[in-house]
């Protein structure tokens, strides 16, 4: 089998950081001959410290935009310059908060500075935080739109957040070949946002890398949470989702397990395994 891990929410938890169990699980399942690859809406420069890279057989980041298996790159795509450029210019002219995520990292406006230290980092600056996880982020609010300018680099991933009134006049024209990914958070205000190029979700990069391991759809099985998730869940034969997903995700599942906090990941694969057998 081939074993597709979301990071957040489904083997980390931001405040908690890598679990412990997860680990147990990874080192499990690869030792039972299955295949891992990481599959995550990060970049690769957006990874935490704490992720044992070491343990998968490759990597899908960026949300499907990067796709590398055994330290070879399959895929590396980013949105066209003038496109990004377009959608900045809105952005900018209606304040909203956004960021622009490259495998360099995550650069971002000062809106979108404030909501990532409220919703992902508790408030406190990683580099001095008391929490484990939080101490092993790879997200830097201070890396700012100006720099991303300066270094000359370009996006894989646009992300922002629309209020309830802008998300219903927005829209993304076909010709500009972006696939937008939508959810909201219950404890803000906001429609949180993603746009990728077209054919590079996580669900294109899924059968992409199934495809170079010579294997079926009936062999793959992906772990998950989010709504970014729900492209990924479609094209795997199973789909697995974490206890602390919102029900609109889980409705989406093949199988429901425990609390990402609460060895979820860990009770999946033995579950999986166990069935196996």
């Amino acid at each position: 089998m081939i074993f597709f891990v979301d990071i957040d929410g489904t083997i980390r938890d931001y405040a908690e950081g890598i679990i412990p169990s997860a680990v147990k699980a990874l080192e499990l399942a690869g030792k039972s001959g299955h295949r891992l690859i990481l599959c995550t809406g990060r970049t690769t420069g957006m990874i935490p410290k704490d992720v044992p890279l070491e343990l998968f057989d490759g990597v899908i980041a960026g949300g499907g935009c990067y796709i590398a298996l055994s330290g070879r790159i399959l895929e590396n795509s980013h949105i066209p310059d003038r496109t990004v450029a377009k959608y900045r210019s809105y952005f900018d002219n209606n304040c909203v908060p956004y960021s622009l995520e490259t495998v360099q990292g995550m650069f971002m406006n000062s809106p979108m500075s404030a909501i990532i230290r409220t919703l992902l980092l508790s408030g406190e600056d990683p580099e001095t935080s008391d929490l484990k996880g939080l101490r092993s982020e790879s997200i830097r609010c201070d890396r700012t739109l100006e720099e991303f300018d300066e270094m000359g680099l370009h996006a894989s991933k646009l992300s922002f957040c629309l209020t309830r009134e802008q998300y219903k006049s927005f829209s993304v024209p076909d010709e500009d070949a972006l696939t937008l990914i939508h959810f909201t958070d219950s404890s803000d205000e906001y429609d949180h946002c993603e746009l990728i190029s077209r054919g590079c979700d996580k669900g294109d990069a899924l059968t992409h890398m199934t495809r170079a391991l010579g294997a079926k759809k009936s062999d793959t099985v992906m772990f998950g949470d989010s709504m970014n998730d729900a492209s990924a869940f479609a094209a795997a034969g199973t789909a697995v989702c974490m206890g602390n997903a919102p029900d609109d995700v889980k409705a989406l599942a093949d199988m429901v397990t425990d609390h990402v906090t609460n060895d979820g990941f860990y009770k999946a694969i033995l579950t999986l395994l166990e069935k196996g057998q």
